[in-house]
């Protein structure tokens, strides 16, 4: 070897050690920054001896990637099912709680049956009314909170639909800078992390299919196959609040109905919410509310349009109008006198003639809760009476809540293993990092040796011709 050849090859050592010293140096700086992958120099020997650096290598495996994404995708639908339907058991309680409708109606049940026993009795007409006010405004405040929780899922869809485009944008943007950088250049290593962290977050809006491609760049689909970014180009997703459906670049997405659309991620959640979970629980509670209209008015029509101790904002029952009655259902203003009504009428029916002490209206109101109830149920089934349909609401729902907070904590768990694979693979070890520096401290001593060998070589060289 030439004293040329041997200079070339210490200075192309002294210049990937520089590089690799620069990306130690990195992957100590960055040992606690999320999405950053921890990278190395492929080193390769050219034709005439020397060293050179052919890539910068992310240490990132594509199968716990993927594994990692499914499994936020999973949870972060999960999750959002579990919140929201907490967010309405908190407020609906156990049945044995004093402010549950199951307790509720169980309470109005004693004060009727007290009143049966002294029919003429004003403090017991006058707390059968009391209460019948509690029973109607808790439905109320139900229909309230779940009508708070609808407007919330709505909000958290257009907002999850602005951070989702913004995303989308943002991967077409890194494509473009991936494409510009050299390739395998620890510029565009970092310009792959920007967009691992990018899919990680699609991937928690949504189930996404990733393709890699030859040049570093990615295109993107959802888990049905809708493409979502194809190089540069991006496809806008689209919400229509009316018709409840989701579309990307007008193909339609909506979770549970396309065939090309989603079916995890936190959009998937709350579509399931929107039309699915917490319409069930609307038409439960206005089947309660129609129930205890209907049963009391066909009990003891004393009103004098024929309506009972339960109105529909002041009108008879309806069946065709149940939609909303949890928000509208009220107690009889000819029966409160908080309204300018009587108490009394309980016991008459509203008939002046009913004999005082005669409990034939009030013994009707009585057995009407353990009749069968004749409105639809909402999927809370058969043969149920009035005093059983509350109980089984509340269990109902706090069931379907405990199900779904025992799928989150499932996810949940399994992920933590992927998720931890998946962070040891790519993370960084500050002692492994300090180790590679050692041995890179000592290649660049020896080819500074060799270099400084040349040197003094070529002086003698020099001198032994002046």
């Amino acid at each position: 070897m030439s004293l040329t050849q041997a200079l070339n090859v210490a200075r192309s050592g002294l210049s990937v050690t520089a590089l690799q010293t620069d990306l130690v140096s990195r992957n100590i700086a960055n040992s606690t920054t999320e999405g950053f992958a921890r990278k190395s120099a492929d080193l390769i020997t050219t034709k005439y001896g020397s060293v050179a650096v052919s890539s910068v290598d992310r240490s990132v495996s594509t199968m716990l990637q993927r594994l990692d994404r499914e499994n936020e995708s999973k949870l972060t639908k999960d999750s959002t099912v579990s919140d929201g339907l907490s967010a309405f058991t908190d407020f609906l309680g156990q049945p044995s709680d004093e402010t549950s409708p199951a307790a509720m109606i169980a309470g109005l049940h004693d004060a009727v049956v007290t009143l049966a026993g002294m029919p003429s009795e004003e403090a017991a007409q006058i707390q059968v009314v009391t209460v019948a006010k509690q029973v109607a405004e808790n439905l109320n405040d139900l229909s309230a909170n779940l009508s708070d929780i609808q407007q919330e899922v709505e909000r958290n869809i257009r907002y999850d639909v602005v951070s989702v485009n913004e995303a989308l944008q943002n991967i077409a943007t890194f494509n473009q800078k991936i494409l510009r950088s050299e390739e395998g250049s620890a510029v565009q290593a970092e310009y792959m992390d920007q967009m691992d962290l990018l899919l990680d977050e699609v991937a928690g809006y949504m189930d996404i299919q990733i393709v890699s491609t030859e040049d570093g760049t990615v295109n993107l689909y959802t888990g049905g196959g809708t493409e979502l970014v194809v190089g540069t180009r991006t496809k806008t997703i689209t919400y229509d609040s009316v018709a409840g459906t989701l579309a990307a670049g007008g193909i339609d997405i909506t979770p549970g109905g396309a065939t090309r659309g989603i079916s995890q991620g936190s959009l998937s959640g709350l579509f399931e919410l929107k039309l699915e979970r917490l319409p069930e629980i609307g038409a439960q509670l206005d089947s309660l509310a129609a129930n205890l209209i209907s049963s009391m008015e066909t009990a003891n029509p004393f009103g004098a349009t024929g309506t009972g101790l339960f109105t529909d904002a002041g009108a008879v029952f309806d069946a065709a109008a149940v939609d909303g009655l949890a928000a509208r259902i009220q107690v009889n203003a000819e029966a409160d006198s908080s309204a300018g009504g009587d108490a009394a009428i309980l016991q008459s029916g509203g008939i002046a003639t009913t004999p005082a002490g005669d409990s034939t209206f009030v013994d009707a109101m009585l057995d009407a809760f353990t009749q069968p109830v004749t409105v639809a149920t909402a999927g809370l089934g058969t043969g149920l009476t009035l005093i059983d349909l509350a109980p089984t609401m509340v269990t109902y729902q706090q069931s379907a809540r405990a199900a779904a907070e025992a799928d989150t904590l499932a996810t949940q768990t399994a992920g933590e293993t992927i998720s931890a694979s998946r962070e040891n693979y790519e993370g960084v070890s500050i002692d492994d990092e300090m180790q590679k520096l050692l041995v890179i401290e000592q290649s660049y001593a020896a080819n500074a040796r060799v270099m400084t060998s040349v040197n003094e070589m070529l002086d003698t060289l020099m001198a032994a011709f002046g």
